[in-house]
């Protein structure tokens, strides 16, 4: 596939960690650069897509998309000419029953440089059997690609849990907006059926959590946690609603959720102040990480992590909120920690609560200073 920014060498290798000389083979295989990629259990794909631009008023832009399937085993790169561009790699599911399906828009730019942020046009599924690729000589047929309804909004948020689908769209990068309602649409990506859920607020993160999902959103002011029911009919259940907050991290490592039974967990996210613009993540640390405990999707608050707000800009060396972020729960084993900036905090909980247990500044001013105090 020729492209108009230059030619790409994607390639895929694959090591023996255990053999004495460290053994590495490689695949790869020409084509246009790409713009998102997906490793399932079994290849990696790479889906590439090159716009032009015409020169004259009035000539919309052209894009012409290839799909590349790079197996994990060695075996022999294939490709298929598509059409449209995923959004991100949560865009892709590499289902049981050996299809490969991924959400794409008639506009979109992939995820390089922000690129998902601006994901527009309109909505489709593509769904194909993993043995279909060829030499990358045919496009795959109009049939693969099933319309779905297009959400109103800019910020596109998507993803696949379990047999479903789930996307929609809210705030992201900008100002919290003020929205009483959205929609959050469920697609059973094997046979087509679309279900269109309402939430009281928009939808700027999908995450798993079990066999279900959360829905995470603001209604401009307060901060959301939707637990959506994903079984035979799915539907929202009764929403969290933490006041005066919005989310403090927006990347997806932001969040994480530890199940400790079939219908129970905790879940951690990063939050801020009320009000404040997305991108503000890129530059600002979080207030606090807010703890939920879930059991069979009602979720209740058992306490946060607060920062001290004592940091530092030591030039990323030892904390670095810019590329990929500062804050985040963790759950290691049993214990509990809340990653904020240049500290990490452990808790414990206990009767239903979380309990800050002890903390450590490990900014070189907050060395400097335990040293000075002792």
């Amino acid at each position: 596939m020729e492209s108009s920014y230059g030619t790409a060498l994607h390639t895929v290798t694959v090591c023996d960690l255990a053999s004495r000389d460290f053994s590495c083979t490689a695949t790869g295989t020409l084509g246009a650069p790409g713009r998102v990629f997906y490793v399932s259990p079994s290849s990696v794909y790479v889906w590439t897509t090159d716009w032009q631009y015409g020169y004259r008023s009035g000539e919309k832009p052209k894009s012409s998309s290839m799909l590349y399937k790079m197996p994990l085993d060695g075996s022999s790169p294939s490709a298929v000419g598509v059409t449209g561009s995923p959004v991100d790699q949560f865009s892709f599911l590499e289902s049981d029953d050996k299809h490969l399906n991924v959400l794409v828009r008639s506009d979109g730019y992939g995820e390089q440089m922000w690129g998902s942020e601006f994901a527009a046009g309109d909505v489709a599924l593509f769904r194909m059997p993993v043995d279909s690729f060829s030499d990358g000589s045919m496009d795959a047929p109009r049939y693969r690609y099933q319309e779905m309804p297009k959400p109103e909004g800019y910020t596109f948020q998507n993803r696949f849990v379990g047999d479903y689908l789930l996307y929609g769209t809210g705030s992201g990068w900008g100002r919290p907006s003020q929205r009483d309602a959205a929609n959050l649409y469920a697609v059973n990506w094997a046979n087509g059926e679309v279900n269109n859920l309402r939430l009281k607020h928009g939808v700027d993160r999908i995450e798993q959590m079990g066999r279900d999902a959360v829905v995470v959103g603001t209604n401009g002011s307060d901060l959301y946690f939707s637990p959506i029911h994903l079984r035979e009919t799915p539907e929202v259940r009764e929403s969290y609603a933490r006041k005066n907050a919005s989310q403090g991290e927006l990347r997806s490592h932001g969040f994480f959720y530890k199940p400790d039974g079939r219908d129970s967990g905790l879940l951690g996210l990063p939050i801020a102040r009320e009000g404040r613009a997305g991108y503000k993540h890129l530059v600002e640390g979080s207030a606090a990480i807010l703890f939920l405990k879930n059991n069979s999707l009602s979720f209740n608050e058992i306490g946060e992590m607060e920062a001290r707000n004592f940091s530092t800009n030591d030039g990323c060396r030892a904390s670095c909120v810019d590329w990929y972020g500062n804050a985040r729960p963790l759950f290691v084993r049993n214990r509990v920690f809340a990653l904020l900036g240049y500290e990490i905090v452990e808790g414990n909980v206990d009767d239903g609560r979380i309990k800050e247990m002890r903390r450590i500044n490990y900014s070189p001013r907050g060395t400097k200073r335990l040293a000075e105090e002792e």
